[in-house]
């Protein structure tokens, strides 16, 4: 019984200290690994991982689960973001959703739902016919897209009004909020002219995503004629959008773990 016990403790001991086959006598006896240190230490092959390494099995500062996913398992960049949210109740975006962009998490979305908006429509403003136009897409990309407007002259009672007509700068409105604006200072002498802007909305909305209807307010200058002489007169016309437009607000994804 004394010899079988004695035999049990040196096998215990072996398990602990390792008294088993020995891994390695030198470095190069031990399989490398990438992004690990590996030495041969008491006959053990022992592995450090390398800092900064993607693969190293350590989620470090400067990495995420974009740009090492072998490392950061969480918070994953996937699925529709998050809006709002009501107690445990979550409202998701209809278009923005997390993606890897670059090594980086984004509020974006799958540009090839983008569609078209064309509008067109008449408006008679100091006894002059005018086309006005806008293009826009849907859903409206706040850091990037911008809005097509288009003004063209018509028609013009030449007894009323004189050429040319001065379109000075054209603002997108919604109610008192400017949401862009560009300066123009051009010209229409003739029917048939027109001109061609495209504006950027610097306003952004709080919401991630929002229906906004906007107008379009067109500063111009033209000269009137009348009994007492000929009179330059300065003013503004605005002209709402019949559709509302889908905003959107891309940019960089706060995650929660």
């Amino acid at each position: 019984m004394k010899k079988f016990f004695i035999f049990f403790i040196i096998l215990l001991l072996c398990f602990l200290v390792g008294c088993g086959e020995k891994e390695c006598k030198k470095d190069e006896d031990c399989t490398a690994m990438s992004c690990f240190n590996v030495a041969c230490e008491e006959n053990q092959c022992l592995k450090t991982p390398q800092p900064g390494c993607c693969g190293n099995l350590m989620c470090e500062d400067d990495e995420n689960s974009c740009s090492c996913s072998k490392d950061c398992k969480k918070p994953k960049c996937e699925g529709k973001v998050v809006t709002k949210q009501s107690g445990s109740k979550k409202y998701y975006a209809q278009y923005l959703e997390y993606m890897c962009v670059e090594d980086v998490c984004m509020r974006t979305f799958d540009e090839s739902v983008v569609n078209k908006i064309p509008l067109l429509s008449e408006k008679k403003v100091n006894n002059m016919d005018l086309e006005i136009g806008a293009t826009f897409n849907k859903p409206f990309d706040l850091s990037k897209d911008k809005i097509m407007v288009t003004i063209t002259l018509k028609d013009f009672d030449d007894s009323k009004v004189k050429m040319p007509f001065k379109i000075k700068k054209i603002k997108v409105m919604s109610g008192d909020i400017l949401y862009g604006d560009i300066n123009v200072n051009k010209e229409l002498l003739q029917v048939g002219s027109g001109i061609k802007e495209f504006v950027q909305l610097t306003f952004k909305p709080e919401e991630l995503e929002k229906e906004q209807k906007l107008e379009l307010r067109i500063d111009y200058e033209v000269t009137k004629v009348n009994n007492k002489g000929d009179e330059l007169l300065r003013d503004d016309f605005s002209e709402t959008f019949s559709q509302k437009l889908f905003l959107i607000n891309t940019g960089l994804a706060e995650l929660e773990e």
